[in-house]
């Protein structure tokens, strides 16, 4: 089955993840924004939106932000899945109405999560380890959008994974990294972000021993999970968004 792939960033593709959609049957058609006009026209299964250096609501800088929101609202109608991931997960929250906004602090390297809604039946989900630490690369946070149910959680930025209906997620982390696409950020990270976290790259580094094993098992129980949602037809009603 094909989806479709938003790359917003040349520096954050759909890295491991990705490759668990492609091993369990998933043609994965990328589109990039900053090289291609617009995305390659196929009949698409599901919308996977990443991440990118731009805030949700730029579009006069990014005007491809807006055929995004209208892509959210298309997949949706047709009852077809999506995940947002970072940015992603931004973009879909604002498709549903909500506001995006600058975080209090920004969250860099790999942050611990918890568990909202336990009661959810997402495997991956109930079989979330207590000691789940993944990515985050983020300066900005959102509103949870009215419809969706709150999956998980830090200390740092509350809304860290969210579902809407029953085939959209947001993930506020990043779970498609892996150390090379880590090690290209910290390469090209700003001026800014060295001058108030000298010790990022060695923490990171430190982090990655620690934890990439296990994002990455996470990163393989989602990828399954909601490809496993673009093969079966939605019955439910959508949910219409703002």
């Amino acid at each position: 089955m094909k989806i479709l792939v938003i790359q917003n960033s040349s520096q954050d593709p759909v890295g491991i993840l990705g490759e668990h959609l492609v091993k369990a049957g998933a043609e994965l058609l990328t589109w990039l924004p900053e090289q291609q006009p617009a995305p390659p026209p196929e009949d698409y299964a599901g919308l996977i939106i990443l991440g990118g250096h731009m805030n949700a609501h730029e579009d006069e800088r990014y005007p491809h932000l807006k055929r995004v929101v209208a892509l959210i609202h298309e997949f949706h109608a047709e009852h077809k899945p999506i995940m947002g991931v970072c940015l992603g997960a931004q973009l879909v929250a604002r498709a549903f109405g909500s506001h995006v906004y600058p975080h209090s602090q920004p969250e860099l390297g790999f942050s611990p999560l918890r568990v909202v809604q336990p009661a959810a039946t997402e495997p991956w989900l109930q079989a979330c380890p207590a000691d789940l630490h993944i990515m985050q690369w983020h300066f900005d946070t959102f509103k949870l959008p009215e419809p969706a149910t709150w999956l998980m959680t830090n200390d740092i930025c509350p809304h860290q994974a969210y579902r809407i209906g029953t085939n959209i997620y947001g993930f506020q982390f990043h779970l498609e990294v892996t150390p090379a696409i880590i090690a290209d950020w910290l390469a090209a990270k700003s001026d800014w972000i060295d001058a108030h976290y000298p010790r990022l790259d060695r923490q990171i580094q430190a982090q990655i021993t620690a934890h990439a094993e296990g994002a990455a098992a996470f990163a393989e129980q989602v990828a399954h999970t909601w490809l496993a949602l673009c093969s079966v037809p939605c019955s439910s009603p959508a949910i219409a968004p703002v």
